[in-house]
């Protein structure tokens, strides 16, 4: 029997798990490819910590008639680090993320000025990021996969091995650390 511990940062509260991703904006092109965990602690807090935009009546501000405005501002949120278990996964383990990438790029668009064929090394602009992921991830579920694994994986606080779930119903909450 195989129960893999990760650890998923959000800046939302979560009771489960769902298909989507929730709270997680750090992954930038790679957020709707799954749920995105990690085996170090650490590392999770990063995703748990963001902004979220917030719209007040304030206090000091005031149009000429004496009403106040509603001013917009960015709010820093601190959430929660998740221990997670999944029983049994079944893992497509990628050797380096420049094999997962490069097993990525035939479902992805890239525009650019340049005229040839172009790949995730090249740095230009993917145009079908959403569509690119689903094709990905459902290529890698008919083969059985539940999700993915990348080890040392290039994020914001390091190179870490990453694990990428494609649906929160393997998922079980063992634990919650607020990160306040």
């Amino acid at each position: 029997m195989f129960l893999l511990i990760v650890f998923y940062g959000s800046i939302k509260k979560l009771d489960h798990f769902q298909k989507e991703q929730a709270g997680q904006c750090k992954m930038e092109e790679l957020d709707t490819l799954g749920i995105w965990c990690t085996s170090d602690f650490e590392s999770a807090k990063s995703f748990a910590i963001g902004t979220e935009t917030v719209c007040e009546i304030s206090e000091t501000d005031f149009w000429e008639d004496g009403t106040p405005k509603v001013v917009q501002y960015d709010k820093l949120i601190h959430g929660f680090v998740y221990k997670v278990y999944i029983d049994e996964p079944n893992l497509r383990e990628f050797d380096s993320y420049d094999q997962f990438m490069n097993e990525r790029d035939p479902f992805c668009d890239y525009a650019s000025t340049k005229k040839r064929h172009l790949t995730w090394q090249d740095k230009a602009i993917l145009v079908n990021k959403d569509e690119a992921n689903t094709l990905f991830y459902r290529s890698l579920s008919k083969q059985g996969n539940d999700g993915m694994v990348i080890p040392k994986m290039p994020i914001e606080t390091g190179p870490e091995d990453m694990y990428c779930i494609f649906s929160g119903d393997i998922m079980q909450i063992a634990d919650v650390f607020s990160m306040e």
